[in-house]
């Protein structure tokens, strides 16, 4: 009989990457099989994040959750918080495993060693012999382990997520996932393109590129380096029915070039850019790489090219030494960019960062009032982008009945007939806003 084994995922699109190259590992087993139901399972693998104190709060809650349901269960941890603090995840009850980042893609192995060999190592996961550097990560969850999708994508999207880099050799003061991630390193060209037309193949709607950074993507291909603009290219190509996504791409990373690949037929109409904050002076604290008239000028020149374009950001509020002066200018600049989503955060101090150790942070009553202003700029930009679209037609992907997301990141309400099952892309006229949500039809 087979050992059953649950995956709970945290965080970012590369832990769901990451995850279903995990199921499609354990789907291939002989010995392993995957079931949904944590109660039931003899195994659960928590694939963790360590992004904020938040996300490590969330981590710890679910595994004593599930210990407690499950006492039984053989709970392995994983993931960035299993890299970065493997003693506190060891501690926890139930706790029988931590795999870090760097031997993620051999879990399988490790749990069999580790948990379920006649000859246990007395140490333990670190007398296992030497196994393949971190770049098995990016080669295991490749095309050899992705099982056939049909028109549904593992862990149950609507969407395949296709990881071509992971680390990131920014040194900004605030950030942990260097320390989580490694040093930036990248997968080979052939491989994702061979991955995105294996997708395209299955007809999963739509493929999100994803990584740490994705505008420091390097490859040999055919005797030259390849870049970023290059691949995306490339995917684009080769498309015949999905469409492409990019998760989040740095400020640096936007120009001309890409202004003019977001414009490709199979380019969504979506860009998230990171901004932090619109502070020149906070941004230097940060270590940012860049400024506000660039990341202005950037912006302005992919919208001038595209002007449906979606655009998105990331803000943390609550920094060191952020005065109002300074989150008057991030306010200023969300709005005269016309952001259509702030993804807002309060600063989280994390251990073995420069910023932990700067003690000028703003108040709580202050960073929860600033929140609460950037919350309301989301709901705004988002209305007053969404607007323009009434009366229009986009594709859209069908996550749920009677709900589906558009190329351009609006959500849809609309009424379920024949030919709209979930995973499924289809033409919508969107017809009205009410209460904030767009009803459409599908044509």
């Amino acid at each position: 009989m087979k050992t059953k084994v649950a995956v709970e995922t945290f965080g970012c699109r590369l832990n769901l990457f990451e995850s279903d190259g995990i199921m499609g590992q354990i789907m291939a087993s002989d010995s392993y099989e995957t079931t949904q139901d944590a109660d039931q399972a003899e195994v659960i693998v928590v694939n963790t994040c360590t992004v904020t104190d938040q996300a490590d709060v969330k981590n710890r809650q679910l595994i004593q959750k599930a210990h407690k349901k499950n006492p039984n269960a053989k709970i392995v941890v994983t993931g960035c918080y299993a890299q970065t603090d493997p003693d506190e995840l060891k501690a926890l009850p139930g706790v029988a495993l931590v795999v870090g980042n760097d031997r993620k893609a051999h879990l399988l192995e490790l749990i069999q060693k580790t948990l379920y060999s006649d000859s246990l190592l007395a140490g333990g996961i670190d007398e296992i012999e030497a196994l393949e550097a971190r770049d098995t990560v990016l080669k295991s969850f490749g095309p050899s382990s992705v099982f056939d999708y049909g028109n549904v994508v593992p862990q149950g999207h609507t969407r395949a997520y296709l990881k071509i880099q992971d680390g990131c050799d920014r040194k900004c003061t605030y950030c942990k996932i260097p320390q989580a991630r490694g040093s930036g390193i990248s997968r080979s060209f052939s491989d994702v393109i061979e991955h995105a037309r294996m997708l395209d193949e299955k007809r999963v709607p739509e493929i999100v590129l994803t990584g740490v950074n994705l505008g420091w993507y390097r490859s040999d291909f055919e005797g030259s380096q390849e870049k970023f603009p290059a691949l995306v290219r490339g995917i684009l190509e080769t498309l015949k029915y999905a469409r492409l996504r990019l998760s989040s791409i740095e400020p640096c990373d936007v120009d001309d070039e890409l202004a003019e690949l977001s414009t490709h037929p199979k380019f969504c109409d979506f860009l998230h850019v990171p901004l932090q904050s619109g502070s020149r002076e906070i941004l230097k604290r940060m270590r940012r790489t860049y400024n506000p008239e660039s990341f202005r000028k950037r912006l302005e020149t992919v919208r001038k090219r595209n002007p449906d374009i979606f655009l998105g950001t990331d803000v943390i509020t609550g920094f060191p030494g952020e005065t109002d002066s300074h989150f008057e200018e991030t306010v200023k600049l969300c709005q005269d960019l016309e952001m259509a989503n702030i993804h807002a955060f309060p600063f989280s101090p994390r251990r073995g960062t420069l910023a932990a150790s700067m003690t000028d942070r703003p108040v709580l009553a202050v960073v929860r009032a600033r929140m609460e202003i950037l919350k309301n700029l989301k709901n705004s930009g988002y209305a007053t982008y969404a607007e323009k679209f009434v009366g229009r037609v986009r594709d859209a992907v069908i996550e749920k009945e009677g709900e589906a997301l558009t190329d351009n990141f609006l959500r849809l309400k609309f009424v379920p007939t024949a030919g709209t099952a979930r995973g499924r892309l289809r033409s919508f006229k969107i017809e009205r806003i009410e209460n904030g949500m767009l009803y459409s039809m599908p044509l």
